[in-house]
């Protein structure tokens, strides 16, 4: 809603704490050019898949060209610290995983990847774990990779992989929709040019209240980053959700503004956590940083559907604050 209301068609859009890749998807699909950028590589690799979708040959060659290898590899042993992984899957199905994870890595270290390497990919990394029959785990939770239950039966990835690409309906994209593009980059150092984007649209972490690493491990584990490089990131910084105060927004707020077009639009999806309105301290860290404030919307979330958690957390008001770069 907020890509059709607040811009225009041709404008660029970026969000830099991507994610599943929602918002730069709805801009490409509406005619704009949207700018994925986040530091998770999962994210990344997601973000990727939508903005930059193959057609559906490309994808069924991919596909095919995975399946060869899986006919013929056995796949690496599995490394120290990580047995929690193999406890959700069939021995087979595991060595498929592991023929698959070596498949993407060695295809990302060349040059020229293939025009539906990211589609595939993200596809993989969705049907990893969770409660749907085409998930390659025993059931376990489909976010929270919390133990898996259940006996171990052997689910083919190529059989469910299948499944998943036909679902992304490759072919009903639309002539309107704009490739756009994904970085793995921090919040900190856009990968932009001073004054490129038109609009900021993005939902930060909110304050102290998500772990998108420890709650990812299994999908960021497949994208490369294994448990020791997940701890090292989580301890770095570099991560806004396991910043405790908003002190870090300065400096996001200031990269923010540098890549806005003057009179450029910056909406950011906020909350009120416990006692911390995050909406009244990030538009004071946003005048300091010389935007003005064009207004700063609540909505109570506590009648909203809860998709099976038992508990909110802390988090029972979203707001949308709308900021504008000065011309």
């Amino acid at each position: 809603m907020l890509v059709g209301l607040f811009t225009r068609v041709g404008d660029t859009i970026l969000d830099p704490f991507s994610g599943s890749g929602t918002i730069p998807f709805e801009a490409c699909r509406q005619g704009r050019r949207g700018i994925a950028c986040d530091l998770s590589p999962l994210a990344q690799c997601i973000s990727a898949a939508k903005v930059t979708p193959p057609t559906p040959n490309e994808a069924n060659d991919l596909v095919g060209e995975l399946e060869r290898r899986l006919s013929k590899g056995r796949g690496p042993s599995t490394a120290l610290g990580e047995t929690e992984i193999e406890n959700f899957y069939d021995p087979e199905t595991w060595r498929e995983i592991l023929v698959a994870r070596e498949f993407f890595a060695q295809a990302e270290a060349a040059t020229d990847l293939h025009p539906a390497h990211w589609l595939v990919k993200a596809s993989v990394a969705h049907i990893l774990h969770g409660n749907r029959p085409y998930a390659l785990s025993r059931r376990s939770h489909g976010i929270i990779p919390i133990p898996p239950k259940g006996p171990t039966v052997y689910k083919s990835l190529i059989a469910s992989l299948r499944e998943k690409v036909t679902r992304a309906k490759l072919d009903t994209l639309g002539p309107d929709f704009v490739r756009g593009h994904s970085y793995r980059a921090s919040c900190f150092e856009l990968p932009l040019h001073n004054g490129e984007a038109d609009a900021v649209i993005t939902s930060p972490p909110f304050l102290g209240t998500t772990e998108f690493l420890r709650q990812n491990r299994l999908r960021l584990w497949f994208c490369g980053w294994d448990y020791q490089r997940q701890a090292a990131e989580k301890s770095s910084g570099a991560f806004l959700e396991y910043h405790k105060t908003l002190n870090a927004y300065a400096q996001l707020l200031v990269e923010v503004k540098r890549v806005l077009k003057p009179s450029g639009l910056a909406m950011l999806h906020l909350g009120v956590v416990g006692k911390h309105d995050m909406g009244v301290g990030v538009e004071d860290l946003a005048e300091k940083a010389g935007f003005d404030t064009e207004g700063l919307l609540y909505e109570d979330t506590r009648g909203l559907e809860s998709h099976g958690r038992t508990a909110r957390g802390a988090t029972h008001t979203h707001q949308f604050l709308f900021l504008h770069a000065p011309k």
